[in-house]
């Protein structure tokens, strides 16, 4: 596996050009059904201690929002597992391009979002109700007919398809001194252009490299059109141990309107316990959560196993409920370090200027009755999908959770991508 960078990532180039509604189950590429498991969201939700709903509430439908990003891998899992349904929830849910946007202005009560230390601010009318990605990873995906991923240096002078200038990009700048390729935007012929669309232009050759989270690389790896050349992990692992809050950083939020959070108060708790379950689902049904993937972002069954193995083993326990300002603090000090400036000084939210945002994260939490995480992960993951196992080994250890037959599940045998088959750790 290629050097990892470890940082944190550069979130705010995460605006992805992507059709803007909900999924159409028509045109899904997903060939598996997810199957039916031991999993009962009655019991999941038992600990849960439920409160009176206000008159608002008793007819609510929240809205809620995702990006078509692996980093947004558990956006679906909670109406998928039925645990809205156990909570007593009618959740309306669109994966738009548009989240932040719909946040900002109140058309929407939730979303998964990328992180923004701006939207902390005092004044902003969201708050980052709870994590959603500590870390993860980005990555830099090349036509290997055309660059050469073992000559860094030969995709100057090429074209690549990106958000954001290379000056001006911290991945980029962190990049090119781990590479040893040109951060200068004068050495390549740019194209602005989202990520879904820069894979469709790679794909059709009329871009040699570009710039983007899952599931596209992992698409241009499977179909064979692309090559991942650069990976920044600013991932919650090292060297196969967790990194503490002191190394990891924000990434992506699970994001709450300050007004849902106060007209709907028991509405707001249940959500977070709701996204808590989502994640508690990933991690213990790894291959049904998997088939969830493949189905509500459109995507190969294998490109969806890939994506969970990453998100829960091979970066770390990267998708989490749990954060720290550590985290936050640990991003705004990656991004000054890395970018030309992309943003002034006195635009930069410090932990310290966001106190009330961060109150009320904590107090929705304790509200809500929100376990550790790391205990979870302790006590039920570990033993079973320990880090640094393999692509292989977790699949086998994944179809065995979920009583997944050797006939019913997706044949990895000539797709897995080799590299996930060797040591995570190098």
């Amino acid at each position: 596996m290629k050097k990892r960078v470890v940082a944190a990532l550069l979130v705010a180039a995460m605006s992805f050009s992507l059709v803007t509604g909900c999924h159409d189950s028509s045109s899904e590429t997903a060939t598996v059904d997810v199957e039916q498991t031991d999993y009962d969201p009655e019991e999941a939700v038992a600990d849960f201690e439920f409160g009176e709903l206000n008159d608002t509430e008793k007819d609510y439908v929240v809205e809620m929002g995702y990006f078509n990003c692996d980093h947004m891998c558990c956006s679906i899992i909670a109406d998928e597992a039925g645990i809205y349904e156990a909570l007593g929830v009618n959740v309306n849910i669109t994966k738009s391009a548009e989240t932040v946007n719909a946040l900002l202005s109140g058309a929407m009560d939730v979303g998964y979002i990328f992180f923004s230390k701006n939207l902390m601010a005092e004044d902003s009318p969201v708050f980052q109700a709870s994590a959603n990605h500590i870390g993860g990873s980005r990555y830099l995906v090349v036509n290997p007919d055309v660059i050469d991923v073992n000559d860094p240096k030969s995709i100057e002078g090429k074209t690549i398809g990106c958000l954001t200038e290379p000056e001006t990009d911290s991945e980029w700048r962190k990049w090119s001194e781990e590479y040893g390729f040109s951060f200068q935007s004068a050495d390549y012929d740019l194209v602005t252009m989202g990520q879904q669309d820069a894979m469709f232009a790679l794909k059709a050759g009329q871009i040699d490299a570009f710039t983007c989270c899952d599931p596209y690389a992992s698409i241009a790896e499977f179909e064979g059109f692309g090559k991942i050349m650069a990976i920044s992990w600013g991932a919650n692992l090292e060297d196969g141990e967790l990194l503490t809050d002191e190394n990891a950083g924000t990434c992506c939020s699970y994001a709450m309107s300050k007004e849902f959070r106060e007209k709907c108060p028991e509405l707001s708790r249940r959500m977070i316990y709701a996204h808590m379950l989502a994640v508690e689902y990933l991690y213990t049904h790894p291959y049904n959560a998997a088939m969830m993937f493949a189905d509500g972002f459109d995507v190969d069954p294998y490109v969806g196993l890939r994506t969970v193995y990453m998100k829960t083993v091979a970066e770390g326990r990267t998708i989490t409920w749990q954060w720290s300002e550590q985290n936050m603090i640990n991003d705004e000090q990656f991004e000054r370090q890395w970018t030309n400036p992309s943003v002034p000084e006195e635009d930069i939210i410090n932990a310290s200027d966001a106190q009330s945002s961060l109150e009320l994260s904590g107090q929705i939490f304790e509200d809500a009755g929100i376990k550790d995480f790391n205990e979870f992960i302790a006590e039920e993951v570990d033993d079973i999908f320990p880090l640094g196992m393999t692509f292989e080994d977790w699949y086998n250890a994944a179809k065995e959770v979920d009583g997944i037959s050797d006939e019913d599940a997706v044949d990895i045998s000539d797709t897995a991508t080799p590299y996930l088959n060797e040591n995570v750790e190098e």
